[in-house]
């Protein structure tokens, strides 16, 4: 098994209809090529972890780099594994309504704090995942 993670920043203007359909690609591409992994974005950031099969992670590693709705794609760990470690995951999305962010994000918080980080490649996601989500709590109470 094959772990691969990276960070990028989603391109001016990515709006929910964008979002929509990164998810839809996504369920089609890693279902069909037995892809497994995590996405968050916030903030206008990406973070990204995929297990697989090495080739069909770094095919699908490969078109991820060029498409237009993020730029400065950064691979932060690649790795092999014993094991999956999101073995149902596909992917999946969900969109906090304002009133709850606050508490979306601590709790994703939590979830990174406590998850498995038995690989490198998990170890850099999962601090990746802290980092964006602690600098977008930082910029949001910069602006109150």
């Amino acid at each position: 098994m094959y772990q691969l993670n990276y960070r990028s920043t989603s391109s001016i203007g990515l709006g929910y209809n964008d979002l929509e359909d990164i998810l839809n690609t996504a369920i089609t591409v890693n279902s069909e090529k037995n892809i497994s992994g995590c996405l968050i974005y916030h903030n206008d950031n990406f973070v990204q972890i995929l297990e697989g099969n090495k080739k069909d992670v770094l095919q699908v590693y490969e078109k991820i780099k060029v498409d237009k709705r993020h730029h400065t794609v950064t691979l932060l760990w690649e790795n092999e594994v014993p094991n999956r470690f999101f073995p149902e995951w596909n992917m999946a999305f969900y969109r906090p309504d304002d009133k709850n962010v606050q508490q979306f994000v601590s709790n994703l918080l939590l979830l990174s704090q406590f998850s498995d980080r038995s690989s490198g490649s998990l170890l850099s996601f999962w601090a990746t995942v802290q980092r964006i989500l602690r600098e977008g709590m930082v910029s949001q109470y910069q602006k109150v």
